[in-house]
């Protein structure tokens, strides 16, 4: 049996995000977290991610250390991580400002930019918040 977990966290650009950037990024996470089975939801607003990822613990946990080492984020705060036994989101998305005109660029990701509903008082909602 597969162990689920689901991780979440915020962190912040290092350099400022360009709408080509946040293309670049929406596509190759999206790429790379479905070969990996991990699903998920990326917020950016605010100069700010939001990320919530879930998968086999293998693979979230190999995705946190990179997360964590990767120079494109800064003050990275790990917000919740904990086993799970369904997942709350059941592909992989991104929502921010511009993402419906990403849809129509990449129709080939356009499913990763539909809206993601979070479950209600979801932690990265409330991080988000807190922030502001």
């Amino acid at each position: 049996m597969t162990h689920l977990i689901e991780l979440t966290y915020v962190s912040e650009p290092a350099q400022e995000m360009s709408f080509l950037g946040l293309m670049r990024l929406l596509y190759h996470s999206y790429l790379r977290n479905t070969s990996m089975e991990i699903t998920g939801a990326l917020i950016f607003e605010n100069n700010r991610f939001g990320q919530v990822i879930e998968g086999p613990r293998t693979q979230i946990e190999g995705l946190w250390e990179k997360i964590q080492k990767d120079t494109r984020h800064k003050n990275i705060h790990l917000v919740e991580s904990k086993p799970i036994e369904h997942r709350s989101f059941s592909k992989w998305t991104m929502v921010f400002q511009g993402s419906e005109e990403v849809a129509k660029k990449l129709p080939e990701i356009a499913m990763a930019v539909e809206n993601v509903n979070f479950p209600a008082g979801h932690p990265l909602l409330i991080a988000l918040r807190d922030l502001k």
